[in-house]
């Protein structure tokens, strides 16, 4: 009797604990979801710029750097695209495959570095959109005009920093995260305590 209680408490244990995994495979999809679809809206608005006609009397340093940061922009928002819609193909069939929770813990631990990844892409395709703006400015309106707006998009670029870095530092913590892998077989110990 004691025995089956113990191995119904482990399996309950077991089960908890893959229910928590699961939360976790649902939140990092959640993430990679709205992360696509901003960077396909970016990415939208580069291709867009990229298809501008650009007045050939124009500084060519200007010229560059406008399709320089525009490609960038492109290119970082259509990486974070790919990344994503990867991670939540391939994700939750990993997730899936074995005999043990071990596969769903090794998802998670991929889509956890990939959304890392991902994150830095989808910032420097920001910041690279941002600096795409400012060139088109300066590439279509007078100085004066050019220099106004300039000023406009680095204080909202500002503040974009500053609004993200409060946002993460209110939600995440120096402590590292804690995960809800179990380590160790409760089982194989159970056996062994049997056999002496």
């Amino acid at each position: 009797m004691l025995q089956a209680n113990k191995g119904n408490v482990i399996s309950k244990f077991h089960r908890q604990s893959l229910e928590i995994r699961n939360k976790e495979l649902k939140y990092f999809l959640g993430v990679f979801n709205r992360m696509s679809t901003i960077s396909s809206i970016l990415a939208g608005f580069a291709s867009s710029a990229m298809m501008m006609s650009v007045p050939r009397w124009k500084d060519r340093f200007l010229v560059t750097a406008f399709l320089s940061f525009t490609g960038c922009a492109f290119g970082f928002n259509l990486l974070v695209i790919l990344i994503a819609t990867l991670c939540n193909i391939f994700g939750p069939g990993k997730a899936l495959r074995g005999n043990d929770g071990s596969h769903l813990d090794e998802a998670i631990d991929v889509l956890e570095q990939a959304q890392q990844e991902s994150m830095r892409f989808f910032i420097l395709g920001l910041f690279c959109y941002f600096a795409s703006t400012i060139m088109v400015v300066w590439l279509f309106f007078d100085s004066v005009g050019a220099a106004v707006t300039t000023v406009i998009l680095v204080f909202f670029c500002c503040m974009v920093v500053r609004q993200s870095l409060v946002i993460r530092r209110s939600f995440l913590s120096s402590q590292p995260f804690a995960s809800g892998v179990v380590r160790g077989n409760a089982m194989q110990s159970d056996r062994r305590e049997q056999v002496r």
